[in-house]
């Protein structure tokens, strides 16, 4: 049952995906930002017993985290897009990415923890 839960839960956020378009969902450096962070605190947790738990935790602070370096570098104009309207809305869906990546890895990973 509890892959089916995941299953339906993915579904659903794959028709938002489809509906909306997969090209603004992938952005390889905010995945790689989160899964090295959860990576990161796995390894600083160091509790056998709750790998799969401590790599989901540290996968949504890192989602969190990964905005704010986002929003820092927008708002700090990193990329010289502060007040073009046109170039921001981009930018911030690029930062926003992180949270949603760290949520979804939370999800696959409460369907693979033990109760």
């Amino acid at each position: 049952m509890r892959f089916l839960g995941l299953a339906i839960c993915f579904a659903i956020i794959l028709g938002a995906v489809l509906q909306i378009g997969v090209h603004l969902f992938i952005d390889i450096n905010a995945a790689l930002f989160v899964l090295g962070g959860a990576s990161g605190f796995l390894v600083m947790k160091n509790n056998p017993s709750n790998h799969t738990k401590n790599f989901a935790q540290g996968a949504v602070y890192f989602g969190w985290l990964g905005s704010l370096v986002g929003l820092i570098a927008i708002t700090g104009n990193r990329f010289m897009v502060w007040g073009d309207v046109e170039k921001m809305g981009p930018a911030l869906a690029v930062a926003m990415l992180t949270i949603l990546y760290g949520y979804a890895i939370k999800l696959v990973s409460i369907a693979f923890s033990e109760d």
